[in-house]
């Protein structure tokens, strides 16, 4: 197989898994600026035939929430991504977004106009689960990757990781923010989300939405996705959902929408000041996002004159307003999607404040799907930095176009190596296998076609930084060989892998996070140039520390010492009380830490086990319900991290504090003691 041409740099990720969630429904809510939020506890019985389900997908650069019931985001319920980009970043970009199919229909009464929704205008913080009009087909997002070393690896897998469920419209469901009562249009919607995580391709997801009639005979057929794009920085908030009293204010009214027709892009800026681009305040939020119409099937999306087309595009946007009277109706929702024509408020590059706008943008009609027949509708969320024209985000949409237009037949790199690191008194060793130099690529006229390593580190996950690089003697590259990482003889095994190379980077902070990566590059052909895989298939959280026996004869300490409202890893305007910690160090292998006041009144008390210690219960060190797609960090193994929430559960005041550690092995204790100044700021 030829390789096609392609844009090239590089980046990957590891996904989440699915999770349980919901509330009951909330009454709608007026259009007014900050949002209020309405949560409610919702149970789904375990006799249920469907279970409500959704998935963070972190396959590359957009971290977006999925569901198996038609709703994109997470409406803002919690910090996790709603659509973040770059992941990890704190950039999120929709509060809420959803699928929309409207048709001709009949049913036991007569012939309608119906439109199903994934999602409608609604405040943030409600539930999901009650704003859709889809319900799930079953029990089960499920996960594929085209990667074997991974633990979803499925040889029928489209990309790196696929993302599949299934839903229906029916039976009729009265959702949150309709005020008519249902109607089935009888869908059977497959949802399929694509996501690589090198070159270009990491920034973007292909959303293919394969929709069957499995009722009577469906007529000027469109289907269309909603969204509620609003770009902000949500690590400048305290509290969460954004409020006016939290951080920089409300997150809304700040929306600059462009329209690029050529390429059948909807997408959004931050603004936080007319007019764009000088006056936006980019840096605050310096990302666009946006959805982007790639194709439909059977019936073709034809380039150029209208007239060789049976398919028209609307893009359009409205002032949000939940339960407005211009759109609570189903007729009056088709006649929006159905239009065919371009607002000229997207295309203009228009900037809405006072006005909220939320977009649709949806292509028809498909004249009759006849029953148990399908047709397909393939969009993109891409994301891209700055204000420039051209911007990247025109360049990466061009792309996933062009993987659509290839049936999702891209070339790809070698994959990462199987990786781990070993944390040490201020350095980090990175061990990994040989496994990419073996792995045929058969997108490539040369079928091995490996060429070096590179490893990357940082103190944040997008701060990853280049280290160093080793290329195969071949002419090509640099011609570093391999000889200063290679183990040879010396290769180790370590819970049944063995690991071919070592490079060790010093001069580290003991304490400090560090998120590190080996990535496989390839050869390159004339039309391609090489290709690098993602970091983020071994992405790895390291500490420094000392190891044990690296300081034999050395106490047990504590730092920083004292400890001064904040750490130097823990400042920021977000970092709340239970995100700070304090370290002990050079801890006995297996230990009892005990803490007390002057007076001698318990405060803390906690085993310590160096081989399973990860951080557990300090959230700012490890937080799995916004780091899912990581593991918990390595560490050293004589090291505990303590948030200085006390067994009460509150908040340790400031003074002077004794610890014991008790050795479990010698049964010898070691006391100490340490300060803590807390600030009055502190929440």
């Amino acid at each position: 197989m030829t390789a096609r041409p392609w844009l090239r740099t590089a980046v990957f990720a590891v996904l989440a898994g699915a999770i349980l969630a919901d509330a009951r429904p909330a009454s709608a809510a007026p259009a007014e600026i900050d949002r209020p939020v309405h949560p409610a506890p919702f149970a789904v019985s375990a006799t249920d035939s469907v279970v409500y389900k959704v998935f963070v997908a972190n396959g590359n650069q957009v971290g977006i929430t999925l569901t198996n019931y038609g709703f994109f985001g997470n409406n803002f319920v919690s910090r996790s991504p709603s659509l973040e980009y770059p992941i990890s970043s704190g950039f999120e970009h929709l509060v809420r977004g959803g699928l929309w199919v409207g048709a001709v229909a009949q049913d036991t009464l007569d012939f309608f106009t119906g439109v199903t929704t994934g999602s409608v205008d609604g405040s943030q913080g409600t539930s999901a689960q009650q704003s859709t009009e889809f319900t799930p087909a079953g029990s089960a997002i499920s996960v594929r990757s085209t990667l074997k070393r991974n633990s979803h690896y499925d040889p029928n897998a489209i990309s790196e990781l696929d993302v599949i469920s299934s839903f229906s419209d029916n039976p009729a469901k009265r959702a949150l923010g309709n005020n008519e009562d249902h109607r089935p249009l009888n869908l059977l919607v497959r949802q399929e989300t694509y996501s690589w995580s090198f070159a270009e391709l990491q920034n973007f997801i292909i959303l293919r939405f394969v929709i069957k009639n499995i009722g009577p005979p469906l007529q000027n057929v469109w289907v269309g996705w909603y969204s509620e794009l609003a770009s902000g920085n949500k690590n400048a908030y305290g509290t969460w959902p954004p409020s006016t009293a939290s951080g920089p204010g409300s997150w809304y009214n700040k929306k600059w929408l462009q329209y690029d027709g050529d390429i059948r892009l909807l997408r959004e800026h931050y603004c936080g000041t007319a007019p764009p681009p000088d006056l936006c305040g980019g840096d605050y939020a310096p990302y666009w996002a946006g959805i982007a119409l790639l194709g439909t099937r059977p019936d073709l999306l034809v380039a150029g004159p209208e007239s060789l087309s049976t398919k028209r595009i609307t893009a359009t946007a409205w002032d949000w307003a939940p339960g407005s009277a211009l759109r609570d109706q189903d007729t009056e929702r088709y006649a929006i999607m159905s239009m065919g024509a371009i607002d000229s408020a997207v295309t203009t590059g228009a900037l809405w404040p006072p006005s909220d706008p939320v977009e649709l943008l949806s292509v028809g009609p498909f004249a009759e799907i006849d029953p148990g027949d399908s047709v397909e509708v393939t969009f993109a969320i891409v994301g891209g930095p700055g204000t420039e024209d051209p911007s990247p985000i025109r360049t990466f949409t061009q792309v996933a176009q062009k993987a659509f237009d290839n049936n999702f037949i891209v070339p790809i790199p070698p994959p990462s190596p199987g990786m781990r690191i070993v944390a040490h008194d201020h350095a980090l060793d990175f061990l990994w296998e040989r496994s990419p130099e073996f792995t045929p690529d058969v997108t490539s006229p040369d079928t091995l076609d490996w060429e070096g390593y590179r490893l990357y580190l940082g103190e944040t996950r997008g701060g990853m930084k280049l280290v160093k690089e080793w290329d195969k003697k071949d002419g090509r590259f640099y011609d570093t060989g391999l000889d200063e990482i290679a183990l040879g003889k010396d290769s180790v095994q370590i819970d049944q892998t063995w690991y071919h190379y070592k490079y060790t980077v010093g001069n580290l902070k003991d304490g400090f996070k560090y998120f590190g990566a080996v990535t496989s590059f390839d050869e390159g052909i004339i039309d391609t140039g090489s290709l690098e895989s993602g970091t983020t298939q071994n992405l790895t959280e390291a500490i420094p520390a000392p190891a044990p026996g690296e300081r034999d004869g050395h106490k047990v300490t504590v730092f920083p010492n004292p400890y001064r409202v904040e750490a130097a890893w823990d400042q920021g305007p977000t970092h709340l009380v239970r995100d700070h910690y304090l370290w002990f160090a050079n801890l006995p292998k297996q230990c009892t830490l005990r803490i007390y006041t002057l007076a001698g009144d318990l405060v803390f008390e906690t085993p310590f086990d160096g081989d399973t210690y990860a951080g557990q219960g300090a959230r700012g060190i490890y937080n799995p319900a916004q780091e899912q797609d990581i593991a918990a960090p390595t560490m050293s193994g004589s090291m505990f991290g303590w948030n200085m929430i006390t067994r009460e559960g509150q908040a340790t005041a400031t003074g002077l504090y004794v610890f014991s550690v008790e050795d479990k092995a010698t049964g010898k204790r070691e006391l100490g003691k340490f300060l803590i100044v807390k600030s009055d700021r502190e929440q």
